[in-house]
Parts: C-alpha cells; sequence; structure tokens
C-alpha cells in the first residue's frame, strides 16, 4: 500500500487527535493542522469548522494582550525526555569539581576522551552520579538544549 501523500507532521497529528477527541485547537499549531482540524470537525457534523472559535481550555487575560496564550504542555510538541549520564569531575591539582552531563549512549572512552581535551594535561577523577539535588549559580551554568521550552508548575508552557 503506497500514500499518495506526505506522512503528517506532528503539529498535525495533534491538531487530528484533539479534532477527533472533541478538544480545542492550539493557536500555535500550522495553517494545515488548522486545516485538518476543521475539516475534521466540519465532517463530524457536530461544530461549526472554524478553529478560530474553538479556543476553549485556551485562556487569553482580556486585561493584558501583551500575555500570550496559556498552552498546556500536554497540547505542544512532545517533550522526548533524553537519556543522561552525570558526571562529578575533579580535577587533581586544585580540587575543582564539575559536574558533567552528557548524552546516555556515551561511552567511558568518548567521556575520557572530552575530559582529557578540556583538562589540558591537568590530572582528574571522574565519577558517576546515581541521583543529586542540588542548586545551579546561574553565573556558571553552561549548558545546551535542542529544546529550550520550560514548563511551570502547573504543566503550562512558560
Amino acid at each position: 500500500m503506497t500514500l499518495d501523500h506526505p506522512p503528517l507532521t506532528h503539529d498535525e497529528r495533534k491538531a487530528a487527535e484533539a479534532a477527533f477527541q472533541g478538544r480545542p485547537f492550539n493557536p500555535l499549531w500550522s495553517q494545515k493542522a488548522q486545516h485538518i482540524y476543521d475539516g475534521i470537525r466540519a465532517a463530524q457534523g457536530n461544530r461549526v469548522a472554524n478553529s478560530q472559535d474553538s479556543s476553549v481550555g485556551l485562556s487569553l487575560p482580556s486585561t493584558n494582550p501583551s500575555v500570550p496564550f496559556h498552552v498546556h504542555y500536554s497540547e505542544s510538541a512532545p517533550f522526548v525526555p533524553r537519556i543522561a549520564q552525570v558526571w562529578i569531575l575533579e580535577y587533581q591539582d586544585t580540587k575543582e569539581r564539575r559536574l558533567e552531563v552528557c548524552p546516555g549512549a556515551t561511552s567511558i572512552e568518548q567521556l575520557l576522551k572530552v575530559f582529557r581535551q578540556r583538562a589540558h594535561g591537568r590530572s582528574f577523577t571522574i565519577q558517576m552520579v546515581d541521583v543529586a539535588s542540588m542548586s545551579l549559580p546561574s553565573a556558571s551554568l553552561s549548558s545546551y538544549s535542542h529544546d529550550a521550552r520550560q514548563i511551570d508548575q502547573d504543566g503550562f508552557l512558560a
């Protein structure tokens, strides 16, 4: 069996699921996702096919138009947890300790190669962390993420 159309994008699938389940349209989805949502809702015949009127569940405070829509994480593109390794790297000459977070599939050999390059000849030890809780001073935190979204305590995108 061959398809004569490309597979749906993530937001197009989310729009289709929302339409079938009677959930509101997310205005952050693409125009094509809106078209899919409207088409499914129209075919169901139980609502007007207008996603702009389907903002139930998304709140835009009328008192402050500069505040964006509040979107729950479950209505956005999925957050894909990534497996990571966490190591404490300690330089022997200064006893400086660093917390290093690395991709989960990284081998010890690859980790040592990277840590050796960063150490510039300094001696160090590494120790794996199983569980930890610590405050992170923003001035010294260096991180990178493909997904820069944040979720607040109520599950809404911040």
